[in-house]
């Protein structure tokens, strides 16, 4: 039940951050103060209130062996220009996603598996790390989501992202809920 309680405070939290609204307004689950409701003048092109927790919540889902390789690779596969960060090579990050995903599904498997410990949910909890990291690459700048698909906005792959991490954390809830009421 606390991990249920913490994912929704996680997910909950940013939205006390809008202006004008109070924490009764969307069901928060801490109160805000006054002085927070508002961003600082002059930052709402530049600064992006709460989509930082989701991103988070998305990277808590994920093998840390996943994150630290990407960020590895993308060392190898991007420079620094006056203009930002630019993938020097795509067909490498393209390939390298669709690895990473791939190493998250089998993270979970493999001990899973040959532990002996697989149960008819374990084919929905083997979508969460693979999801997860997706959406996490979503909402950061510059991943192996970029080379993957080129085509997709910012807003597109924000609206996305964010959609998808409500989703998998209410369902990593459910299904830890569900793993806890099973017999030992």
């Amino acid at each position: 039940m606390r991990y249920i309680t913490k994912v929704l405070l996680v997910l909950c939290y940013p939205l006390t951050k809008l202006p004008g609204r109070s924490h009764h307004e969307h069901g928060s689950l801490r109160a805000v103060h006054k002085h927070e409701r508002f961003a600082t003048p002059g930052t709402s092109s530049t600064t992006s209130p709460g989509i930082g927790t989701y991103a988070d919540t998305l990277a808590a889902l994920v093998p840390a062996e996943v994150l630290s390789v990407h960020a590895l690779v993308i060392s190898a596969t991007t420079e620094m220009t006056d203009n930002g960060t630019v993938i020097t090579d795509m067909s490498t990050l393209r390939l390298a996603f669709w690895g990473f995903i791939i190493v998250s599904v089998g993270f979970y498997i493999v001990p899973r598996w040959f532990g002996g410990r697989w149960d008819k949910l374990d084919i929905a909890r083997v979508l969460i790390p693979p999801l997860a990291f997706v959406g996490w690459t979503m909402l950061q700048r510059t991943t192996a989501f970029d080379a993957a698909f080129p085509s997709v906005t910012n807003t597109q792959r924000t609206v996305v992202a964010l959609f998808l991490a409500a989703v998998l954390a209410g369902g990593t809830a459910m299904l830890a809920y569900r793993a806890d009421q099973k017999p030992k």
